[in-house]
């Protein structure tokens, strides 16, 4: 990439050098790619020192798609899980969701859409060569690299990816943070003049709906007048490697904060600092023994299962770029299929902890199967992560009880996606780690993967999916 880059640099530094010669010969200069001349009605332009080539006739060349909106005048270049967005006359384009400037912006001539020679060279990956004698551009693929052996590794551990859906102010002075597996821990960072309070969440970025609303440096802002507690609050991208969600709160004198984690949610409700609640450290002393509760024997001999499908409602999950949906609507899809595969069996009775678009606190979930003395639990959920060549199934337990009932699933969860072992692992998910059943909770496969997500979309694969759960299921009964 440095030497590309280099190449990119001298190339304008060359282009410069002759610019106003090239307006004194009228002879624009030719564009070469693979060793072929590219033609267009549009020219290569050189103006004020800076290069502009038609990126349709290299788009093309490449075999990339390319759109056109005429009405906003964007161009949107996509290939493969790439997607760049590019309007004329900003200095700003949008590569995958994530804003980012750029020194000079795209410009139409001749209804082509035309720009500078640096950028093409960035975003498609080419390399170049200036001929001065010959005037000649020369642009080339890199020689594709054989494919090296991966050697056989235990799976990686990746750090999961938290989703940002909204970030609101109520009428009580709460910011409230609408999210997925966004994980908070430690205090903010407090700054003064002006006085703001600063959190940042790690591992965590925005839903695409949410980078709409960022303006011109790449954040968005909210303006609070008449409350003396708050002046307003921005929120950004902070980082991108590694992703860090930043969230900037400017407060009033004296005001201080309590802040509220439940599942999909958090609140910041500011207040008076002396309103602030004390926390007491807990008291050493020795609980009293609970009495057992009294349970009444199960005489049916019937199996009851809760079917759990992970997130709903305003809790969507994770995003899968590759489909464009969210891992909400693939939980439930999974869940509603393997009821109806255990509904065909009447040693088996199913029990849904949601069965349509709604959202229920983990704690529910949990109190949902307590309730009904449930023999077994499941929770479905589909993974995401950051780079979207990460791949493959796993399963979690958290006691040990439940760890044969994650093996034997896992065995066929795996036959049916067909994807990459990434094994049965131990995690303290709270639906798992609470409940007294033995109780596992399924990663089928990562959204953000284009290879997995094409799998947990289809409905055959779906099907697939169901039945062999179902197949799991059985089998681990049979065991007992």
């Amino acid at each position: 990439m440095k030497k590309s880059l280099s190449i990119l640099l001298l190339l304008s530094v060359m282009f410069t050098m002759f610019a106003t010669a090239g307006h004194a010969a009228g002879n624009p200069p030719k564009l070469f790619l693979n060793g072929t001349q590219l033609y267009s009605d549009v020219d290569p332009l050189l103006e004020n020192g800076v290069t502009y080539v038609p990126i349709a006739i290299l788009s093309e060349g490449l075999g990339y798609k390319v759109s056109w909106d005429a009405t906003i005048k964007k161009v949107t270049i996509e290939k493969d899980a790439t997607m760049i967005e590019m309007r004329i006359n900003e200095k700003r384009m949008n590569v995958n969701g994530n804003a980012i400037d750029i020194d000079t912006a795209p410009r139409l001539l001749n209804w082509r859409t035309l720009v500078p020679v640096r950028i093409v060279g960035e975003l498609l990956g080419l390399e170049f060569e200036w001929k001065g004698t010959e005037r000649e551009v020369h642009m080339s693929e890199p020689a594709p690299q054989p494919e090296p052996e991966v050697p056989v590794e235990p799976p990686i551990e990746e750090t999961p990816v938290g989703y940002i859906s909204d970030i609101s102010l109520n009428a009580n002075s709460e910011i409230v943070i609408t999210h997925s597996g966004v994980v908070y821990e430690g205090k903010p960072i407090q700054y003064e003049s002006p006085k703001r309070l600063v959190f940042d969440f790690r591992n965590t970025t925005y839903l695409p709906h949410v980078f709409q609303q960022f303006i011109e440096d790449s954040q968005a802002k909210v303006t609070v007048s008449g409350n003396p507690l708050l002046n307003g609050f921005r929120y950004s991208q902070f980082e991108t490697d590694p992703l860090i969600a930043r969230l900037v709160i400017e407060v009033g004198e004296d005001v201080g904060y309590v802040l509220s984690q439940a599942e999909g949610e958090m609140r910041i409700s500011l207040m008076p600092s002396s309103d602030v609640p004390v926390v007491a450290p807990p008291e050493t002393e020795t609980p009293n023994e609970p009495e057992a509760p009294i349970e009444e024997p199960k005489d049916d001999g019937i199996i009851d299962i809760v079917i759990d499908a992970g997130h709903g409602a305003k809790d969507p999950g994770a995003y899968s770029k590759p489909s464009g949906k969210y891992e909400k609507e693939f939980n439930l899809s999974i869940a509603l299929l393997l009821k109806a595969e255990l509904d065909k069996d009447k040693s088996f009775r199913v029990h849904m902890t949601r069965a349509d678009d709604t959202f229920l606190e983990l704690n529910d979930r949990v109190n949902f199967a307590e309730n009904i003395g449930a023999d077994l639990f499941i929770s479905i959920h589909a993974n995401s992560f950051t780079k979207d060549t990460v791949s493959g199934t796993e399963t979690y337990y958290e006691r040990p009880e439940s760890k044969a009932f994650a093996e034997v699933v896992h065995k066929h969860l795996l036959k049916a996606t067909g994807l990459t072992d990434r094994g049965v692992k131990k995690a303290a998910y709270r639906v798992i780690k609470n409940t007294t059943m033995p109780a596992i909770l399924l990663e089928v496969g990562y959204l953000s993967s284009p290879v997995d997500s094409k799998v947990l979309f289809d409905e055959k694969s779906q099907a697939r999916i169901a039945l062999e759960l179902a197949n799991g299921i059985k089998e681990y009964a049979k065991s007992k």
